[in-house]
C-alpha cells in the first residue's frame, strides 16, 4: 500500500512494551495520529507478555485512527540472563532485534518509546538519508557525562552517547552486516558493561555509524532542555520540537513530576502515585552486573596470589636484601658464604626477581657490578633475567590466555594478535626492550599471548637488555672503586635515558593505538 501523502511505502513504527506502558502508548499514538492524517502507517508492537485485554485496547485505538496494527509476540528469551533486567524490562532489548523479526519488506522503521508526545510531523525524520549509517538517533548526554559513558563502554570514535528512545533504523543495512548470532555474541562479550541495558549495547554496536539528529527537535527530554535552555526556550519548544521525551522515572502521568516539559503532555485526570525509590532494584542490578564469573574469580584469585607473593617476598626477603644491596661491600661478603655457588645464587635471585617483583632490578644490577665487575655482572644479571623470562613465557602460555580472556573478550584478543602479527614484530619488541625505563618484565607477561617464537624472542630480549644492565653494573664498578662522581653521572645519565625512553614508549604506544583504531 502506498503512502497517501508521500506516495512512498507506509511509515513503519516499532514499539516494544509490557503491560505497564499501554496507557502511555495510547496517548503517544493519539499524538502521532493528530500530526499524520492521511499518512499510511503500520504499527509493529513487539512484546512477550501483553495480555489479550491490552492488545484489544491497542487494536481498537489504532483502528480508530486508521493505523495498521501488527502484533509480534517474541517467544525467544534472548536476554533472560542479562543482569540489568533487575531494573529494566526485557522488552527494552527487543528493538535491537528488529531486523530479525520484522518482515523482510520492511526496509526502514522508526522506533519510538511509548513515553513521548509527538507535536510535529515526523516525515522529515522518517525520510532522512542515512548516508551509510545504520541508524539515526540523538545524543543523550553532554560534557563530562557524555565522555564518561563513552569511556565506560570503551568507545573512542563516537562523539555522542546515544539515546535509544527514538531511532530511525536502516533495516536493510543492518540485515546485510549483522546476524542474530553476532548481536548475541556482542551482548555476551559486553554483558558486564551494560549498566544502562540495551542502550549501552546499541551505542557499542551502532554508535560509530549513527547519523546524529538534533535532540531539540526529535528527542527533547528534561536533561537536554536544561542544557539548551538559554538558547532554546519553552517558546522554541512550542514552535519547533517534534518529539518531547519523558524518559527517566518521573512521568507526567504520575505525581511528583520534576521538570517543566510536562506542560506539553495532555492533562491527566487521575495521576498515579509518585515513583518510589528503586534503589534496591538498582543496587541488585549493579551487583549482578559486577558479579564475577567463575573464570574471573579464578583469575582474580591468581592475581591476588601473585600480588600477595610479591608483598610477602618483600616482607620476608626483599627488605633484608635491599638493606644488603644498599651496602655493596656487605652484599659481596654475603655472597661469599655460598662459596663456589655465589654466582648461581645471584642468578637464581635475579630470576626470581624477574617473575615476582619483591625488589627493584636496578639495585641488584649495581650490586652485581660491584661484586664481579661490569661485564661479568651484566652477564649474570641477564642470564638470571632470561631464566625468569622463560618462566614467565611458560606461565602466560599455559595460563595467561585464560586469565586475560576472563576480562578481555576473545574477539578483542584475536584482533590484538592479528594487529601485532607483522614482519616488524621482532623489530618492535627489540626497540621496546632496548628503551631504558620501559617496563620490560611487564612486556614479557603479554609476549606469551603474541605470535612470537621463543628462541628468537629470547635472543632479541637478551641483546636488547644488555646496554641498560651494563650501565647499572658499570655504576657498581665505579662505586667499588670509590669513583662516586662517575657513579653519580652514570645514574643521572641512566635516569635521563629512562625518562626519554618512557616518552618514546608512550609516543609509540599512542601511535599504535590510533593506528589500530583507524584500521578497526
Amino acid at each position: 500500500m502506498m503512502n497517501l501523502i508521500t506516495g512512498a511505502e507506509p511509515v513503519n513504527l516499532l514499539v516494544t512494551i509490557d503491560n505497564r506502558y499501554v496507557e502511555p502508548l495510547l496517548v503517544m499514538l493519539d499524538s502521532y495520529a493528530a500530526q499524520h492524517e492521511g499518512v499510511d502507517t503500520r504499527l509493529f508492537i513487539a512484546h512477550s507478555s501483553l495480555t489479550a485485554e491490552s492488545l484489544t485496547r491497542i487494536r481498537t485505538a489504532v483502528d480508530a485512527v486508521g493505523i495498521q496494527f501488527h502484533d509480534i509476540r517474541i517467544e525467544e528469551r534472548w536476554f533472560k540472563d542479562t543482569p540489568v533486567l533487575e531494573r529494566l524490562p526485557e522488552e527494552s532489548f527487543y528493538r535491537l532485534m528488529a531486523f530479525h523479526y520484522l518482515p523482510a519488506e520492511v526496509q526502514r522503521c522508526l522506533y519510538l518509546d511509548p513515553d513521548i508526545i509527538i507535536r510535529k510531523p515526523l516525515l522529515p525524520l522518517y525520510s532522512l538519508d542515512f548516508e551509510g549509517c545504520y541508524i539515526a538517533a540523538a545524543g543523550h548526554l553532554f560534557g563530562l557525562r557524555n565522555q564518561f559513558n563513552l569511556r565506560r563502554l570503551g568507545i573512542r570514535k563516537n562523539a555522542r552517547y546515544l539515546n535509544s528512545g527514538i531511532m530511525l533504523m536502516d533495516l536493510d543495512a543492518i540485515r546485510r552486516d549483522f546476524t542474530l548470532e553476532s548481536i548475541l555474541n556482542c551482548l555476551s562479550e559486553n554483558i558486564q558493561k551494560l549498566l544502562l541495558g540495551d542502550q549501552d549495547l546499541i551505542n557499542i554496536i551502532f554508535g560509530s555509524r549513527t547519523k546524529l539528529i538534533d535532540e531539540r527537535i526529535y528527542n527533547l527530554d528534561e536533561r537536554a532542555f536544561r542544557h539548551w535552555r538559554r538558547k532554546f526556550t519553552l517558546q522554541d519548544v512550542e514552535l519547533e520540537t517534534a518529539i518531547v521525551h519523558y524518559n527517566g522515572k518521573y512521568k507526567p502521568w504520575l505525581e511528583g513530576y520534576r521538570g517543566v516539559l510536562d506542560c506539553f503532555y495532555p492533562p491527566v485526570e487521575q495521576k498515579g502515585p509518585a515513583p518510589a525509590g528503586k534503589w534496591k532494584a538498582q543496587a541488585k542490578a549493579l551487583h549482578n552486573i559486577m558479579r564475577l564469573t567463575t573464570r574471573q574469580k579464578i583469575a582474580v584469585g591468581c592475581a591476588t596470589c601473585f600480588i600477595l607473593s610479591c608483598v610477602l617476598g618483600w616482607f620476608f626477603f626483599g627488605r633484608e636484601l635491599i638493606h644488603i644491596l644498599e651496602h655493596p661491600e656487605q652484599f659481596r661478603s654475603w655472597l661469599m658464604q655460598f662459596g663456589p655457588f655465589d654466582e648461581l645464587t645471584f642468578i637464581l635471585i635475579r630470576a626470581a626477581q624477574t617473575v615476582v617483583k619483591f625488589v627493584p632490578a636496578e639495585p641488584l644490577e649495581i650490586a652485581s657490578g660491584y661484586a664481579w665487575g661490569a661485564v661479568p655482572g651484566m652477564l649474570y644479571c641477564v642470564i638470571g633475567n632470561m631464566i625468569g623470562t622463560l618462566a614467565i613465557l611458560w606461565l602466560t602460555r599455559r595460563y595467561g590466555r585464560r586469565f586475560v580472556e576472563a576480562f578481555i573478550p576473545t574477539k578483542n584478543l584475536k584482533a590484538f594478535s592479528k594487529a601485532e602479527a607483522s614482519e616488524q614484530l621482532y623489530v618492535i619488541l627489540f626497540l621496546l626492550y632496548l628503551i631504558p625505563g620501559a617496563p620490560k618484565d611487564g612486556f614479557t607477561y603479554f609476549v606469551g599471548l603474541l605470535p612470537v617464537k621463543t628462541i628468537p624472542f629470547m635472543l632479541i630480549s637478551f641483546t636488547a637488555r644488555m646496554p641498560s644492565v651494563l650501565s647499572s653494573t658499570v655504576c657498581g664498578v665505579a662505586l667499588a672503586e670509590q669513583q662516586y662522581m662517575i657513579s653519580m653521572l652514570i645514574l643521572i645519565g641512566t635516569l635521563v635515558c629512562s625518562i626519554i625512553g618512557g616518552i618514546l614508549y608512550k609516543t609509540y604506544y599512542d601511535r599504535r593505538t590510533r593506528a589500530r583504531e583507524s584500521v578497526g
